[in-house]
């Protein structure tokens, strides 16, 4: 039971793994076929289906039907924005896991306005770091660092490597 607790608590980080192992084969098959292919095209597919489609939706019924544990975690006051996140999050995570199977400019769709979302997110947590120095574990940690500043970089910059597919 503390194994599921520890993996749900840090669905992001397994969903990354998860989605670093999906390209890994992916691109491991495509070398061994003989297919073209493009490493950075795939690896976006999968970052994109794993950690703005599933991780999406995990959230969203996080924010929307445990609000009050999602708003502490933060280190804020819970709010009826919550559910209304957390439907938005829903909503969003089922149109990104799309795109694995779709064009490049579908990715570009789903990819773009939710990396500038998260990258805004993570403004404002460092900002409230600094203003009223909120460390919540979900404010300051790791989940800001990597899920809302290296993850959506990373989706821009092979969005941005992979332009000729």
């Amino acid at each position: 039971m503390n194994v599921i607790a520890i993996l749900l608590s840090n669905f992001v980080f397994v969903l990354l793994v998860v989605a670093i192992v999906t390209s890994i084969v992916k691109i491991r098959r495509a070398r061994l076929s003989r297919r073209p292919f493009s490493a950075s095209y795939i690896v976006w597919g999968e970052l994109a289906f794993y950690l703005y489609g599933i991780a999406n939706i995990y959230g969203g019924f996080f924010h929307a039907y445990a609000g009050q544990m999602a708003a502490a975690s933060i280190g804020w006051a819970n709010s009826p924005f919550q559910y209304e996140l957390g439907w938005f999050e829903i909503a969003y995570g089922l149109v990104a896991l799309a795109t694995l199977w779709r064009g490049r400019e579908f990715r570009i769709a789903v990819s773009l306005p939710y990396s500038i979302f998260l990258l805004a997110a993570a403004a404002q947590h460092i900002d409230l770091m600094l203003t009223t120095h909120d460390y919540a574990q979900n404010n300051a940690g790791a989940l800001l660092w990597v899920g809302d500043i290296a993850v959506p970089l990373v989706v821009l910059a092979l969005m941005w490597l992979s332009r000729d597919e």
